[in-house]
């Protein structure tokens, strides 16, 4: 008898059972969103029942019709794209959307169960495949849309952050209302403490890294885009007189001192960008105020009042280099070391050697090193003629 074309009996019975199935539809939507409903976070009322089972009708009536190869109208394809959606703005954690989703396999199966006869048992098996390739289809195609919705979300959430931390940066005595802005935000308490760190921007590898390294452990943390900066924000952990170390290990950055609340970050950023300026090559690490005022104070005092540095710098130019480079290694290894024998080893000379060269670097430049107050003006002094490369020139 020659082919016809019609479809093999088996195939008539399959689709004949998926029609009843779709016009019993409702039982399946009953039971699906019973099931839901007792899933955290549906159980806290995050997705409003009525939203679940008009989502659960469409659902249902989508993979039926692929299942039964009845038409798909275009609005049902775009069912699952927006339940992804919907639920990544509702904020259900993936793992339960997809447990949620897969239960359409189980309530279909089982529907199809019921409504075979006995004949059709062998038909099931056969289509067992098909089914759970159909629901597996929709699942990921809600779960792509889920996933590229948090992202969008998540880059939102992070353009509103940097907005709102921009304009807590903005004024050194913040408003109040910017303080609390960014507390919730950061999701934080505005009276914690906090590590503010800063780079200049073609450096900021390192911090952006340890920013990363430390929003993955739990942390809460912010990296603040601010021109020729990069500002991070991260929650203190430990002391205030704790050191940078443990948080931002061989980050080399610039830190202020902790930040005694929100309000005090923007004075902590603005220390932090300061002292990233004149941060050189040689440091590595973090370096704070301890380490960096003396450098940042050559630097200002050649900005406001360049003739004061002068005084000390001109005499020392007019040695010989070598001389000069004796008396400024001795006067700043001293300001390092406090001890006249410590310098003498360390610069591998006698202590009488020490001795005659700060009296001589005393001669020259009008400091005398033993004495904080001109020691400090040496020191700011050398520091900016080491930036100005003027030290041995």
């Amino acid at each position: 008898m020659p082919n016809t074309g019609a479809a093999p009996p088996s195939e008539d019975r399959w689709t004949a059972l998926v029609h009843r199935l779709h016009d019993d539809a409702d039982s399946l939507v009953s039971q699906f969103v019973d099931r839901v409903a007792l899933l955290p976070p549906y159980s806290q009322g995050r997705v409003p029942l009525d939203r679940v089972r008009d989502d659960a009708i469409s659902s249902f009536d989508y993979l039926l019709r692929r299942i039964g190869d009845l038409p798909v109208p275009e609005r049902l394809g775009e069912v699952g794209p927006s339940i992804g959606r919907d639920r990544a703005r509702r904020q259900v954690p993936l793992e339960q959307l997809l447990t949620a989703v897969r239960l359409d396999f189980r309530i279909l199966w089982a529907a199809l169960r019921e409504h075979a006869g006995a004949r059709d048992l062998e038909l099931l098996v056969e289509h067992v495949e098909e089914v759970w390739a159909v629901v597996e289809d929709y699942s990921t195609t809600i779960q792509v849309s889920f996933v590229q919705e948090t992202a969008v979300l998540a880059r939102e959430r992070r353009r509103v952050r940097s907005a709102l931390i921009g304009s807590l940066l903005s004024r050194l005595e913040p408003d109040p209302q910017d303080v609390t802005a960014v507390a919730l935000a950061l999701e934080v308490d505005a009276d914690w403490l906090f590590l503010v760190a800063a780079t200049r921007q073609p450096e900021d590898r390192s911090l952006r890294a340890a920013a990363e390294q430390l929003s993955a452990s739990g942390r809460p943390t912010h990296l603040q885009d601010t021109g020729r900066h990069s500002v991070l924000i991260t929650r203190w952990h430990g002391s205030e007189r704790a050191t940078a170390d443990d948080a931002l290990p061989h980050v080399t950055c610039a830190v202020a001192p902790v930040a005694r609340g929100l309000a005090e970050v923007p004075r902590a950023a603005h220390i932090a960008q300061h002292v990233a300026d004149v941060m050189g090559a040689e440091h590595a690490g973090p370096h704070g105020l301890p380490q960096m005022w003396s450098r940042l104070a050559g630097v200002r005092m050649a900005e406001l009042a360049p003739g004061v540095s002068s005084v000390v710098l001109d005499p020392l130019h007019r040695l010989r280099p070598a001389e000069r480079d004796r008396l400024v290694d001795t006067a700043l290894d001293y300001a390092a070391t406090g001890s006249v024998q410590q310098t003498a080893g360390n610069l591998y000379c006698h202590r009488n050697t020490v001795v005659n060269r700060l009296r001589r670097f005393a001669e020259v430049s009008g400091c005398d090193m033993t004495k904080p107050r001109q020691a400090a003006l040496a020191l700011a002094a050398l520091e900016w003629s080491s930036l100005d490369g003027t030290t041995s020139g």
